[in-house]
């Protein structure tokens, strides 16, 4: 969710992928397993993904889906260009109102606008 700098957000998931010749479409898959994994996590057997449904923030849930092309590309770019692929991807430039910031302080400002996950909450 961008609040660690790149390298401690990656580092031991790109030393992994190092070591073992991962794919990234083994990258990919690793994520939507963990996304499965978290959905049963209280199972439901009857009422089918109830933790994703009642109790888990639609914003975050949609961010993490969106995100799962930009980190299967850890498997081969580096953790710095990956992160900032992820702020540009995510930037919410409709519903701001405002175009991509790209002054010095732009890489902060995505950082904090993609920890705010919600856009009502994103907005200045």
């Amino acid at each position: 969710q961008a609040e660690a700098p790149p390298g401690a957000t990656f580092s031991r998931l790109k030393s992994a992928i190092a070591s073992c010749g991962v794919d990234h479409s083994d990258v990919a898959f690793y994520f939507v397993h963990w996304l499965t994994d978290l959905a049963g996590a209280e199972p439901t057997p009857l009422a089918g993904a109830e933790k994703f449904v009642c109790k888990f923030p639609q914003a975050v849930l949609t961010r993490l889906i969106q995100s799962i092309p930009v980190v299967q590309k850890l498997a081969y770019t580096p953790a710095t260009k990956l992160m900032h692929d992820y702020l540009l991807q995510s930037w919410p430039a409709e519903a701001l109102g405002r175009p991509m910031p790209r002054d010095t302080h732009a890489i902060a400002l995505m950082r904090l606008v993609v920890q705010a996950q919600e856009i009502e909450y994103q907005k200045p």
